[in-house]
């Protein structure tokens, strides 16, 4: 029953926004964490990519096969 308050302090509804935005607010740290960390693997990732093609091609050129 929607109506009916658990001590009659007619703030239930003002308590549950307020709990609402406190885990919301950690919700979006974690998130903004964890995509921060994903962008750096990424950048990370296709630094390394980069380097073995070009330390590749740098090795054959050496070798004579290009």
């Amino acid at each position: 029953d929607q109506t009916q308050l658990c001590y009659s302090c007619n703030s239930c509804k003002a308590g549950l926004l307020e709990n609402l935005k406190i885990d919301w607010r950690v919700a979006d740290i974690v998130l903004l964490v964890t995509l921060v960390a994903l962008i750096w693997v990424y950048i990370v990732g296709c630094s390394a990519f980069r380097k073995a093609q070009t330390e590749d091609l740098f090795g054959r050129y050496k070798q004579g096969y290009t």
